[in-house]
């Protein structure tokens, strides 16, 4: 079997696993709470301000062990030593600090919305404590290449959100439970609880897994990992900061009332959560790709396989692109609450970010596996400032526009530096005409689409069968383009 058809069965089992437990919040999840949240838009919004700090701590907070943990423990006979230290020094230290801030929730609520929002805060840093303890045990069914339980708990923790989410919302209003009584006003919290209860499960169902380790630190290991591992805690502080920080800019910078601002926040977190499947088309594949290019890294081929992967990814990444943007007129009827639609139409503008931040992905591998993460450091600080730069000055006047063109050029200069600086570290023979070919007939098509149904006006299902066929016609222009590479990727 090739390398890329493995990595492509195996971004297939960690989609189960990824992509498959958000399909699920997708076509249940999203339309579930834009309904319920569809005349007080403004609660989805601090619902997205939340996720966006949880963000920010899981990356913060799990030191970057999983990278660390890939790279070192990917070396011949040094699996159990790597893995007992990284993930017994996160059981000592993750545990103070989540108390220190649960403490200190008041103040950080304030900072992200207001005072009253403590209970929301802390709720999270329980969810969040739970979830950076069970990191190492997930990194490490990954590294072992055991896509297969690890996809199981994924959906397993989904299906209890959802259910818990139902209790409590659907359940729970009928009932009368002096210790858990329902009110409207507490349904954001209820959401958040759900998570909590879900988290728990699965940090329980991996305790066995966690109680093998040794509960030793190795401190020769420990210094070799900080020293790798403290530049990647800042390329993914830049990374929130590049990737979730607009939605709490767009709650506190967009022009009008608190109200106004909130509500901005809720249509534009409502879009990000829209633009979901070319999100987790990323998650999936970076799950399987990341212990996938460390194991590869002292093959021969092993730049020629990096060269493929980002060319196959492109390929799938333009389909998924312009999949969403032809039935995005079905797909919001389907999946959002009517006050939620009008804030898709920056939706173009987020699918093609995140296609960059997935070429930036492939492109920067070469970092991780040459240990030159400070200079990933640099390239996530660069893209940080433009994001920030642009979310600050322009959301005031362009609102949530702003927040999608400040990420479509955020994440399009790290794929560029990533493939720039990338060539002289670690030169990779990508076929960038192939790749900017395929970005450019991918937009072309997007373009060809949009103009051609305003000039047409065509009826509802007229509409999909002329979309559906500029699809094809897209994947075959395409594929015949690629086709040796895929006869010869493929064999």
């Amino acid at each position: 079997m090739s390398l890329i058809k493995k990595l492509a069965g195996q971004t297939i089992i960690y989609g189960l696993g990824s992509i498959l437990p958000r399909v699920l919040q997708l076509i249940i999840f999203l339309p579930y709470l834009t309904n319920k949240f569809n005349d007080t838009p403004g609660e989805y919004g601090l619902h997205g301000v939340m996720y966006a700090f949880a963000g920010f701590l899981l990356v913060l907070l799990t030191f970057r062990m999983e990278t660390s943990f890939f790279r070192f423990g990917s070396e011949k006979g040094a699996l159990e030593n790597i893995y007992s230290t990284t993930l017994t020094t996160l059981f000592i230290v993750v545990p103070i600090i989540m108390a220190l801030l649960y403490v200190s929730g008041e103040p950080i609520a304030g900072y992200l919305s207001n005072v009253g929002d403590a209970r929301y805060v802390r709720i999270i840093l329980l969810i969040c404590a739970l979830d950076i303890l069970v990191a190492l045990p997930f990194a490490r069914l990954r590294l072992e290449e055991r896509p297969i339980k690890f996809s199981i708990l994924k959906i397993i923790a989904v299906l209890v959100n959802l259910g818990f989410i139902f209790l409590f919302l659907e359940w729970l209003p009928n009932t009368d439970f002096a210790w858990l009584q329902y009110s409207p006003d507490r349904q954001l919290e209820f959401v958040f609880l759900a998570n909590l209860l879900a988290s728990g499960c699965t940090f329980l169902f991996l305790l066995p897994e966690i109680l093998k380790n040794k509960w030793s630190i190795d401190k020769s290991a420990l210094r070799r990992i900080i020293k790798y591992a403290w530049p990647l805690i800042v390329v993914g502080v830049a990374g929130i900061i590049s990737q979730l920080s607009d939605r709490w800019l767009v709650n506190i910078l967009s022009s009008g009332s608190e109200e106004e601002r909130e509500i901005q926040a809720g249509l534009y977190n409502a879009a990000v959560k829209f633009a979901v499947i070319m999100q987790l088309f990323i998650q999936a594949f970076n799950y399987a790709a990341e212990p996938f290019f460390f194991r590869q890294a002292a093959d021969k081929n092993a730049t020629q396989t990096y060269a493929d992967v980002a060319r196959a990814f492109t390929f799938v990444g333009c389909f998924a692109f312009l999949f969403v943007i032809y039935y995005e007129p079905e797909l919001q009827n389907i999946f959002l609450g009517s006050n939620f639609r009008s804030g898709l139409n920056v939706l173009p503008i987020l699918l093609l970010a995140y296609l960059f931040l997935g070429l930036y992905y492939n492109f920067s591998v070469w970092y991780k596996i040459k240990d030159k993460t400070i200079v990933g450091a640099w390239i996530a600080i660069i893209g940080a400032i433009i994001s920030l730069t642009i979310n600050i000055i322009f959301i005031p006047k362009m609102g949530n526009f702003a927040a999608a063109w400040a990420a479509f050029f955020t994440f399009g200069t790290m794929a560029t530096l990533g493939y720039l600086v990338g060539k002289k570290y670690f030169p990779v023979p990508y076929r960038m005409d192939k790749i900017v070919g395929l970005l450019f007939m991918a937009i072309a098509f997007y373009f060809a689409n949009k103009y051609a149904l305003e000039y047409l006006a065509l009826g509802r299902w007229t509409t999909m069968l002329f979309s559906t066929v500029l699809l094809l016609l897209f994947a075959a222009i395409a594929g015949f383009w690629e086709r040796r590479f895929f006869q010869r990727i493929l064999k």
